[in-house]
C-alpha cells in the first residue's frame, strides 16, 4: 500500500474544498436529467443468448464494442475469471457451441472478489499496468505458437494489432451488463459515430473541455501530432511510443475515441487547467482537482484518501525522466477518451466489486474519462517498468462535459452537457432508420443521477464530499424500488414505461433459438425468425 501524506487533514469532509463548483440551481435538471433503465433479472443462461447472438456474428475490429465474428471451425480461446459471473460464462460456451467453433475456456482465479472504494484505483493501476504488460507478452508468445485464431478476454486497454491472432474483448462480467441493448446496438451504427467523432476531432485546431464538476480545459491539437493529412497520427510520435504495435497505437480505439492524442509532443504540449470530478474507473471518489500546466499535472487539492495516494506517487516520481514524456515526473495529462454507445450503463448490482465498477461505464456515448500517468501498455511505458520507473496511469470520469473544437473558420460542439452530438446527426440517424426507431437507439439509456448537477440537492453535502455513500444508496434503490427511485430523483422515465421499456427489455429475433422479445428493426426481425443462422455482412446481425 503506499503511505499516506500530511494533507489528508487539508483534504477532509468537514470543510468545502478550495475551487468546488458552486451552482445556484442544478445547471442541468431541465436538460440532462437523471435516467436509468429497468433491472432486468436474469435466472437462466439462455435468456443472454440473444445478446450474444449480436456480438457473435459483428464483424471483427478491436475496439471496446464487443465484435467476436465467430467463424465455424475456428480455434477460440475464452479466458474468464472467477470474477465473472457463472450465468455469463455458460451463456458464452452455449454461443460457441452453436457456431461450431473449437474452443478452449481457460479460468483464472485471481482470488477473493475485493469491495472497491475510490482510493482503491491507485494501487489497483500499479498493480494493473503489470498484468497488462504481461497479457502482451502473452499474446506475442501465442502469435508464435499460433494454437488460436482468436482470444476473447480483457474489457478495455490496448490489444496486438494486425496480428494473426485477432484480440477482442470478453466485457460480460454479469448479467446485467450483458442484458442490454448496448450489445445488440447495430455495428454499423457505432463504427459510423466513431467515425464521425474521429473526423472532428483530427480537422479540429483547438480544443476545450468542460464540465460542472469543475473541469476546464483547453489545448491545441498541434499539426506537429499528425501525418500530412492529418489522417493518422504521427508516424514519429506512433513509433516513439508504440513500437511493435504502430497499426493499433496510428488511430483511434472504437468505442473509446481519442479525444486528445495518446501520445506526448517533446516541446509542444500546451494542455492547461483544471481536471475535476468524482469518479474513476475503480469507484467514486471524493471530489479530486488536478491543476495542469504545459500537460504536466503541478497540483492535486482534495480527493481524500484518492488524492493523498496521487500526491504521494507525485512525489516519489517527481525527479524522474519517462520515456517520452515532455518534462520529469509520472503526472501528465494524456488522456480524454470519449464513449460512443448510447445504451451502456453503471451496473447496480454487486457495485462497487469486482469487475463490476465504473470501468464499465466509460463507453457510454458522450462520457469522457482523463487519464493521467504513463500511456497504458504503450512500448514507452514498458521501457519505463525495464527502467525500475514506478508505472501507471489514473482517471477522473467527465459524466456532463462539453467538448468543444475551433476549426479553420468552423467551431462546433462534439459533446454538449454529456450529449454526443452524433446521437443527433441527419446522416447518423437516416443510417439507424434501418434498424428500427432512431428515437430509441439513438438516446441514452442512463444518466448518472447526480445532486446539485442534474436533480434536487447541495453539490458538496449531499454528493461531491462522499460520492461513494451517495452512489451505493441510490443503485440499490434503483434496482429494488424502481418507480419510487425514479420519482424521488425527477428521473426521466423513457425506458421505463411503455414502448420504451418494451424496446429496451427485448433481446434479439427468435433464431438463436430462444423465446425473447424482439427490438424492434433489431437483428432479422420476427418474419425471419427461423431462419439459417450462419453469419453474414452487413451493421445488423443477419445483415443488412
Amino acid at each position: 500500500m503506499l503511505k499516506k501524506t500530511s494533507s489528508t487533514a487539508a483534504a477532509g469532509l468537514s470543510s468545502i474544498p478550495e475551487g468546488l463548483p458552486v451552482h445556484g440551481t442544478p445547471p442541468l435538471v431541465g436538460s440532462r436529467p437523471p435516467r436509468c433503465p429497468p433491472f432486468v433479472e436474469v435466472t437462466n443462461s439462455d435468456q443472454l443468448l440473444p445478446y450474444l447472438e449480436h456480438v457473435a456474428r459483428r464483424p471483427y475490429n478491436h475496439g471496446l464494442n464487443a465484435c467476436w465474428d465467430l467463424k465455424e471451425g475456428e480455434r477460440v480461446l475464452l479466458r474468464v475469471d472467477n470474477w465473472h459471473s457463472e450465468l455469463t460464462i455458460q451463456a458464452c460456451q452455449k454461443i460457441l457451441e452453436k457456431y461450431k467453433v473449437k474452443y478452449e475456456i481457460q479460468k483464472i482465479d485471481r482470488g477473493p472478489i475485493p469491495q472497491w472504494v475510490g482510493s482503491d484505483e491507485v494501487d489497483y493501476y500499479l498493480f494493473r499496468t503489470k498484468e497488462l504488460a504481461e497479457w502482451m507478452d502473452m499474446w506475442e508468445e501465442e502469435e508464435k505458437k499460433q494454437k488460436y485464431d482468436k482470444i476473447l478476454m480483457g474489457y478495455g486497454g490496448p490489444v496486438l494489432a494486425e496480428r494473426f491472432i485477432k484480440i477482442q474483448r470478453m466485457p460480460f462480467i454479469t448479467p446485467e451488463i450483458l442484458a442490454s441493448p448496448a450489445h445488440a446496438m447495430p455495428i454499423e451504427v457505432i463504427n459510423a459515430m466513431d467515425r464521425w467523432v474521429w473526423d472532428r476531432i483530427r480537422s479540429a485546431r483547438r480544443v476545450r473541455i468542460t464540465d460542472p464538476e469543475g473541469t476546464d480545459l483547453s489545448f491545441t491539437n498541434h499539426d506537429e501530432y499528425w501525418d500530412s493529412k492529418r489522417e493518422f497520427y504521427n508516424p514519429e510520435l506512433t513509433a516513439a511510443t508504440w513500437r511493435g504495435n504502430e497499426h493499433f497505437g496510428k488511430t483511434y480505439l472504437p468505442g473509446h475515441i481519442t479525444g486528445r492524442p495518446w501520445m506526448f509532443h517533446p516541446f509542444k504540449e500546451d494542455g492547461c487547467g483544471v481536471i475535476a470530478g468524482t469518479t474513476n474507473h475503480i469507484a467514486p471518489c471524493d471530489w479530486t482537482k488536478l491543476e495542469v500546466e504545459n500537460s504536466r499535472i503541478t497540483k492535486i487539492h482534495a480527493g481524500g484518501e484518492f488524492g493523498d495516494k496521487l500526491r504521494d506517487v507525485m512525489e516519489r516520481t517527481k525527479d524522474l525522466q519517462y520515456p517520452t514524456f515532455p518534462g520529469k515526473g509520472i503526472m501528465h495529462w494524456w488522456e480524454a477518451s470519449i464513449g460512443t454507445n448510447p445504451h451502456v450503463h453503471r451496473p447496480r448490482k454487486d457495485f462497487p466489486s469486482g469487475f463490476v465498477n465504473c470501468l464499465y461505464e466509460r463507453v457510454r456515448s458522450g462520457v469522457i474519462h482523463m487519464g493521467f500517468g504513463t500511456i497504458i501498455s504503450s512500448m514507452a511505458e514498458r521501457e519505463a517498468a525495464r527502467m525500475g520507473h514506478l508505472v501507471g496511469h489514473w482517471h477522473l470520469h467527465l459524466y456532463f462535459p462539453t467538448y468543444h473544437t475551433e476549426r479553420s473558420g468552423d467551431n462546433e460542439n462534439i459533446i454538449e452537457n454529456g450529449r454526443l452530438m452524433a446521437l443527433d446527426d441527419p446522416a447518423i440517424r437516416k443510417l439507424c432508420a434501418k434498424y428500427g426507431d432512431p428515437e430509441l437507439w439513438l438516446d441514452e439509456s442512463w444518466n448518472p443521477a447526480v445532486p446539485g448537477i442534474n436533480m434536487q440537492g447541495n453539490y458538496w453535502d449531499h454528493y461531491a464530499k462522499d460520492p461513494l455513500h451517495w452512489v451505493k444508496t441510490e443503485l440499490e434503490v434503483c434496482r429494488n424500488y424502481h418507480p419510487m427511485f425514479m420519482r424521488m430523483v425527477g428521473a426521466d422515465d423513457k425506458y421505463c414505461s411503455g414502448e420504451g421499456a418494451k424496446w429496451w427489455k427485448g433481446g434479439c429475433c427468435e433464431h438463436s433459438g430462444v423465446s425473447a422479445p424482439v427490438l424492434p428493426g433489431n437483428c432479422c426481425g420476427e418474419e425471419s425468425a427461423a431462419s439459417d443462422p450462419a453469419p453474414a455482412s452487413g451493421g445488423s446481425c443477419c445483415g443488412s
